[in-house]
């Protein structure tokens, strides 16, 4: 179990455990050594029992802490492994994209018949000013990749249809390493 749980049903997220950590956590001033997990329920009720299981002296007239949406996006940014995050309708590509562009060029220069998919993720039914976006904000991260040392014919690019419920997946460009199967 994490240090601090959170629970998210319909495209909201409470703060059901580790409490005691919420002013560091809402100020983004955790120790790295302190662990957040997002938990999916199918139903406020479900997100309520996790409260009152992992929460000890809860008052019965009292709720759960909201989180706002935009610390929730920053917690994802952090749990993502290696996905570049953008603002939304912006391609620009801040400090911790940068740092998972060169950790992915450093895994590269170490595996070097490796290859890198750059994944957008794009609605079928998008408009096109979304799906212009989403290229450019790939295009960006590929010419980063060759600036930090990833040759770029072992860059592919690849779309995938955002997950259900996951709203955020179009703010995001995923990296993902992989070697190719031997003939």
């Amino acid at each position: 179990m994490a240090d601090i749980t959170l629970a998210e049903f319909n495209d909201r997220v409470w703060l059901v455990g580790g409490e005691n950590y919420i002013d560091d956590f809402l100020f983004n001033s955790l120790p790295p050594e302190i662990t957040v997990e997002i938990v999916p329920c199918d139903s406020l009720q479900e997100v309520t029992r996790m409260w009152t299981q992992l929460c000890s002296d809860i008052d019965p007239t009292a709720m759960p802490w909201a989180i706002n949406p935009a610390i929730v996006d920053r917690v994802r940014r952090k749990l993502s492994g290696h996905s570049v995050y953008f603002a939304e309708w912006s391609a620009s590509i801040e400090k911790d994209g940068r740092a998972v562009i060169a950790t992915v060029a450093e895994w590269w220069r170490d595996n070097k018949v490796a290859l890198i998919d750059v994944v957008d993720f794009l609605a079928p039914n998008a408009p096109k000013s979304a799906a212009n976006l989403s290229q450019l904000r790939g295009q960006l991260v590929e010419e980063a990749l060759v600036e930090a040392g990833v040759a770029v014919a072992q860059i592919t690019r690849v779309t995938r249809e955002p997950g259900k419920g996951h709203r955020q997946d179009s703010q995001r460009i995923e990296i993902a390493g992989r070697i190719p199967e031997a003939n």
